[in-house]
Parts: structure tokens; C-alpha cells; sequence
């Protein structure tokens, strides 16, 4: 595949991240930038916009430790796989990331909708996969069923 081609097919690594996180300041999305920046071509990456909703239900520090569990789950000695972001979490394989979130919806069934429940309950966010396909380009889709049961 040549540089044209890559170019139509797939947008730039910001304008994925101006879309996935419309409510973030230019500051932020620069430092998203910068942290996608550090990932291979083709690895996974999970981006989680919060649900206002769902963290004025649980609380922000209930968010928190159910990011913090993205974050760090299956992982050694202090290290993360979001830079501290708290959002954006970056994945070896694509096996990976759907353990860990099997893992959490273990940990914190809670954050994910089920249907079945009474009163219903709202997700922690919106999930949305991301891959670099190129030196600043990427392609991303949101994931409807990431967070559902």
C-alpha cells in the first residue's frame, strides 16, 4: 500500500482523537497525541470516554479504580499501559486487551451494562479501538458492545 492510498483510507491521529474525545482541550489531545506517537503500527489501543452518568451514580473515584484496573491488570511491578492518562491504554495483541477486559468485568461488573438488570444501569463509557496504520495516521471504530453484558 502506498503513502496515497494510506492517506485517503485512513485519518489522521489527531483528527481520530478530536472525534473520540470532542470535549477535550487542544492541551489534551497533544498529549494523547504524543502518547499514541509511542506505538507500534498495528497494536492495539483502547481509548474510554467516560460516562458523566455513570460516575455521578458510582462516584469519580469509583472511575478512577476501574481505569486504574485498565490500566495495570495482568501487568508486573508497577507498570501501566496508559502513560497515566486514565483513558487511552495501549495493548500488545488484540487477545490481550479483550482478557483484560474479561478480567475487569469480573473485577467491577458494575461498569458494564446489562440489559438484564433491574434498575438499569449505565456503563462506565464509550469504548473505542485504535490502530496506527502509519506515521501519524490511524484507523478507529467504537467498540458498541464493549461495555455490555
Amino acid at each position: 500500500m502506498n503513502d496515497d492510498n494510506i492517506n485517503e483510507m485512513f485519518v489522521s491521529t489527531r483528527e481520530a482523537l478530536e472525534n473520540i474525545f470532542p470535549q477535550a482541550s487542544n492541551k489534551v489531545i497533544e498529549k494523547y497525541e504524543k502518547q499514541l506517537n509511542k506505538v507500534d503500527d498495528f497494536d492495539p489501543v483502547l481509548m474510554i470516554v467516560a460516562n458523566q452518568n455513570w460516575i455521578n451514580q458510582h462516584t469519580y473515584a469509583a472511575y478512577q479504580a476501574v481505569m486504574l484496573a485498565f490500566a495495570t491488570n495482568n501487568l508486573q511491578n508497577n507498570r501501566r499501559r496508559d502513560e497515566g492518562s486514565l483513558s487511552i491504554f495501549h495493548f500488545p495483541n488484540l487477545a490481550e486487551l479483550y482478557t483484560v477486559r474479561g478480567n475487569i468485568r469480573t473485577l467491577y461488573p458494575n461498569a458494564f451494562f446489562d440489559r438484564n438488570a433491574q434498575p438499569q444501569q449505565e456503563p462506565i463509557g464509550t469504548a473505542w479501538i485504535l490502530t496506527n496504520v502509519a506515521v501519524r495516521k490511524s484507523d478507529y471504530a467504537q467498540d458498541d458492545s464493549f461495555f455490555v453484558i
